[in-house]
């Protein structure tokens, strides 16, 4: 099974980690890094760094790769990329397993201080 984990986050490394330490048989683990870091902390397993040309592009590189699962593991602000991961993994037929960070919320010890405009939010700083 060939995995392809558009990562570049914390999120995506740890994936990374996870399934080379599982040394699954037969498992192959490419991870894809947009290449907008200078030093980024190189995950395990294959990497590639670039774009892939949109959603089309991805799909033809999903293909010519034969990958099996795609991982959408991108920063929550990358719509774009998610954006095409999901077309992508549609006209490939295949898997798409979008991980997603979960939302912040107020907790003990917190100070937060909520704006109504962005002249507010500026303000504030």
């Amino acid at each position: 099974m060939h995995v392809l984990i558009l990562g570049g986050t914390t999120e995506a490394r740890r994936l990374a980690e996870l399934l080379a330490a599982e040394r699954l048989p037969g498992l192959r683990v490419t991870n894809s890094l947009a290449g907008r870091v200078a030093a980024p902390r190189m995950p395990p397993g294959e990497v590639r760094v670039g774009g892939f040309g949109g959603a089309e592009g991805l799909a033809v590189w999903l293909g010519e790769h034969t990958v099996d699962l795609l991982v959408d593991a991108t920063h929550p602000f990358a719509g774009t990329i998610s954006f095409n991961a999901a077309r992508a993994a549609a006209t490939a037929r295949i898997p798409l397993l979008a991980l997603r960070r979960p939302g912040w919320a107020p907790a003990a010890g917190d100070d937060w201080h909520e704006a109504g405009s962005l002249a507010e939010a500026a303000a504030l700083l």
